[in-house]
């Protein structure tokens, strides 16, 4: 019998990710043939059969699913330790691979990183923006180290990975002074008001949505726009109210002023953050402090 080697073992972990053999040689560059004899090898050296066919595709046996959790323990490992040298790298400096959802406003980003720089001055930065989907899958392949989002996350996709809570940032109504004024009671004055949402599928849209249902308010909706400093922009021009968040306002030129509308309002609709992360059986030198750590809690007031 043909002794078992790691080979075997990673060209099944392939064929079970790409969910044919066909594919899985593009990716491992062999020929068909030969990936088959090896993944008959590998079932005559387990005595099991691993994969069913189904619709022209392979389906893994329950013996072929119990190898393949090992196998992903085995190369999640290998994948750590190659890393654990890039994190190292280039000269002893620490590297932190940051993914970013498309919706996180630049503002929570900055402070973020405005965080990392301060506790760790030598860092290197790799900052990715995607959709959640993507970042998670990279996260899961060790593509990158953490995720910032402001929506939480679950995912059958490895019990390894979690979402945590690490802040809220209130969404504040604004506008220009000369339609201010025209808002003396809060909200029920926005109603017929030109307004300026950010765009969905931002958790926060459906929050401002919900809020003015509830409160029978009913604006005259001027767009969704996804840039938050457009939508401030806008504001400053006039064009309508701008439901954005405090820490927006609060970096803007002090000389631009928006005059807040909901500042005393007892019903504060919130921006959550959340960081996902996942588990690592060789620990991160930055990774844990972020995680332990970095808050973002912006007071109303």
């Amino acid at each position: 019998m043909i002794p078992f080697n790691y080979h075997h073992l990673y060209y099944f972990y392939v064929i079970a990710q790409e969910g044919s053999i066909s594919k899985a040689t593009h990716q491992l560059h062999l020929a068909q043939p030969t990936l088959s004899t090896q993944l008959k090898q590998f079932e005559d050296f387990l005595n099991v059969q691993l994969f069913i066919r189904e619709n022209r595709k392979l389906v893994l046996t329950e013996e072929g699913h119990r190898v393949l959790s090992y196998a992903k323990m085995i190369f999640d490992i290998g994948q750590e330790l190659k890393d654990r040298m890039v994190d190292l790298s280039p000269k002893g400096r620490v590297r932190l691979q940051i993914g970013i959802t498309n919706f996180v406003p630049k503002t929570i980003v900055e402070i973020m990183l405005d965080y990392i720089l301060k506790i760790e001055p030598t860092v290197y930065i790799q900052l990715e923006k995607g959709n959640m989907e993507e970042l998670i899958q990279n996260l899961d392949d060790h593509i990158i180290d953490i995720v910032l989002t402001d929506t939480p996350f679950e995912t059958s996709l490895s019990s390894e990975i979690t979402s945590k809570y690490i802040g809220k940032i209130p969404i504040i109504f604004c506008a220009h002074p000369r339609i201010a004024k025209q808002v003396k009671k809060f909200p029920e004055d926005m109603d017929g008001k030109p307004l300026i949402l950010p765009a969905a599928p931002r958790q926060i849209a459906y929050s401002i949505k919900e809020y003015l249902y509830e409160h029978q308010v009913k604006p005259h909706i001027i767009g969704e726009i996804q840039d938050i400093e457009v939508v401030r922009r806008l504001a400053l021009r006039g064009y309508g109210i701008a439901a954005i968040n405090l820490l927006t306002i609060k970096e803007a030129p002090a000389k631009q002023k928006l005059e807040i509308l909901n500042q005393n309002s007892k019903h504060t609709i919130f921006e959550k953050v959340y960081l996902i992360t996942k588990k690592r059986k060789i620990p991160h030198p930055l990774l844990e402090k972020v995680q332990m750590n970095f808050r973002v809690d912006i007071p109303l007031s």
